[in-house]
């Protein structure tokens, strides 16, 4: 596993601001912060692999919970690295403090390059992950959806057990009919978390596209602004008695590093508990 180091100055920057966060968290645990980032394997906004801009864009934030799409293991093209682990690495080194982090892959391939030159341990996958600041997250599952997704499931144990799932559905124009039957798998699914939830992530269609149609009707969106060029594709949805949306903000990172950190901004809500 192949770890990066940010500059001393960004270190530094980050770690005055990590100070300030927690001392704010630790005032007031009402407060539950979650967000929704594709960070797109690592490559930022030049095109180029560069996995420390998604670690320092969390530590900067410092979400009380994310929830990642996009993330791979095994893969050669981002260096082999196991990026679950390394951006739990990033973070404690970052943060000084320990995050867990919850892994599931939606698919695999079965490139070994990675695992036979002794730089990886097993096949080619990409998945979603879950990454908080806390020594354990709770329990975790996870469901199949059609198209080789899948949506993963915490109870957060930070947060008394909420139930907070995180997904990404198919892509392109041409899979509205697969989002569709995805999205009816998982509010199926979602069903079982009981009234409160949360439910995050990249569904690849606009807040009025019409396979977001039945999502709304069950969930209240977050909103915020574009988070994908023009478009808001990831979404904080929620549910249930015990949650009061505070406010939610799509974050710009492009200002922070000369280059955005990915393809999509990171979208973060603040909720009341």
């Amino acid at each position: 596993m192949r770890l990066f180091v940010t500059s001393a100055a960004c270190a530094a920057a980050i770690c005055v601001l990590c100070a300030a966060t927690n001392a704010s968290m630790r005032a007031d645990a009402g407060v539950l912060r979650v967000m929704t980032f594709n960070i797109q394997h690592g490559i930022d906004g030049s095109h180029k692999y560069n996995l420390q801009r998604a670690i320092d864009v969390i530590a900067k934030i410092q979400p009380d919970i994310v929830g990642l799409q996009e993330v791979t293991r095994n893969h050669p093209y981002y260096q082999c690295d196991d990026q679950p682990a390394a951006i739990a690495a990033g973070l404690r080194s970052a943060t000084g403090r320990v995050w867990a982090v919850a892994y599931e892959q939606e698919w695999f391939t079965p490139n070994v390059e990675c695992r036979d030159s002794g730089r990886g341990d097993g096949k080619e996958t990409e998945g979603l992950a879950f990454l908080a600041p806390v020594d354990a997250l709770g329990p975790t599952k996870t469901t199949p959806l059609p198209v080789s997704r899948i949506a993963l499931a915490v109870r957060l144990a930070s947060a008394g057990g909420l139930p907070i799932v995180v997904t990404h559905l198919a892509s392109g124009k041409q899979n509205g009919e697969a989002r569709r039957k995805e999205i009816d798998a998982l509010l199926h699914w979602t069903e079982a978390l009981g009234p409160t939830a949360i439910l995050m992530g990249d569904f690849n269609a606009p807040p009025d596209d019409e396979v977001m149609r039945p999502v709304l009707a069950l969930f209240r969106d977050a909103g915020g602004e574009a988070t994908h060029g023009a478009q808001r594709i990831d979404y904080v949805l929620y549910r249930g008695p015990g949650l009061s949306l505070e406010k939610v903000e799509a974050v710009e990172t492009a200002s922070w590093f000369g280059a955005a950190a990915s393809d999509h901004k990171p979208l973060l809500a603040t909720f009341r508990k």
